[in-house]
């Protein structure tokens, strides 16, 4: 779950030290890594290993009833940002368990509960996921080429990225022989000990094969985005896979859904209408016509509609 290396990749630099003479090594950031793609087989596609990196970030605690809810971690305050917790009690036997803002405090202060209630939600996602599995493997081809046009942008943003650290790295590569030339011309005059020049000599020596590795690995990386639809491949994969979601799972709903923005609810003629936002992984910049309408929990006189 910790190591990217089972996707398939080979990462550098997972730690780095405070000076040459301390032994002690530490931790690296990930964004400082060098990371190599695809130098060995796959144990784990890169869209599952960063899924289960968000799924890492929730915690997710059995409550008092020994119940966990099944969108736990998942839900987000419209208006705070704040997770929603889950509630329940042995007492409930499941039927009122239900979510609510971490913020709210009782009434007390400016924060709405944003009460809403699991077995809702349950028939919200079902729906939603069902909608979605109908529209894609109705028209594959239409949505793969709708999907492209969106990522496009994002994909030509990366490149130029890339292809800029490259550049970086050229010139940086450059500024070494210059470095190293100067450097040699000091120990030959007697400027630095022999120690120092050689330990100053490996370490540009090392820092130069370090930039023509990621020179060469980045090239090819950014050949290769040319044609990438992970992202793509693996959302149909879903829909292929779960043809006919009659229930859902803890597994189906973390394979489905990034995330869920749950509104506060508005109580104005004698119903209580909350608007629910499903965000789903892999696709969400892309717009799906049966997403392009709001989901709304409606309650009226104890009784529940959803639309």
């Amino acid at each position: 779950m910790e190591r990217q290396e089972y996707t398939g990749c080979t990462c550098n630099f997972k730690t780095y030290s405070k000076s040459y003479k301390l032994k002690k090594r530490i931790p690296n950031d990930p964004k400082d890594m060098f990371i190599v793609p695809d130098t060995q087989e796959a144990i784990v596609s890169q869209a599952q290993w960063d899924r289960v990196q968000e799924l890492r970030k929730n915690k997710r605690r059995l409550a008092k009833a020994e119940r966990q809810g099944l969108f736990s971690g998942l839900l987000y305050c419209a208006d705070c940002g704040g997770k929603l917790h889950f509630a329940t009690c042995k007492s409930f036997e499941g039927k009122q368990d239900h979510y609510v803002c971490s913020k709210y405090k009782s009434g007390r202060g400016d924060y709405s509960a944003h009460y809403i209630r699991e077995d809702v939600l349950r028939e919200l996602v079902l729906e939603r996921i069902q909608a979605v599995n109908e529209y894609i493997r109705g028209d594959v081809d239409g949505f793969q080429e709708e999907w492209l046009h969106y990522r496009r942008a994002d994909q030509e943003r990366d490149i130029r990225e890339d292809q800029k650290r490259v550049e970086q790295a050229r010139k940086r590569l450059a500024n070494l022989d210059v470095v190293m030339s100067r450097l040699y011309e000091d120990y030959a005059l007697g400027e630095i000990s022999k120690e120092k020049y050689k330990k100053m000599t490996a370490d540009y020596e090392t820092e130069q094969e370090r930039l023509k590795l990621e020179i060469e690995t980045t090239e090819e990386w950014v050949e290769q985005r040319q044609t990438m639809g992970n992202d793509l491949d693996a959302f149909i994969a879903l829909t292929k896979k779960y043809v006919d979601v009659t229930e859902l799972t803890q597994t189906i709903v973390n394979e489905y859904i990034k995330k869920i923005i749950i509104h506060a609810p508005d109580k104005s003629g004698g119903k209580r209408r909350q608007q629910v936002e499903i965000i789903f992984n892999f696709v969400d910049e892309v717009e799906i016509p049966v997403l392009a309408e709001p989901m709304i929990a409606e309650s009226t006189l104890g009784r529940r509609k959803t639309a």
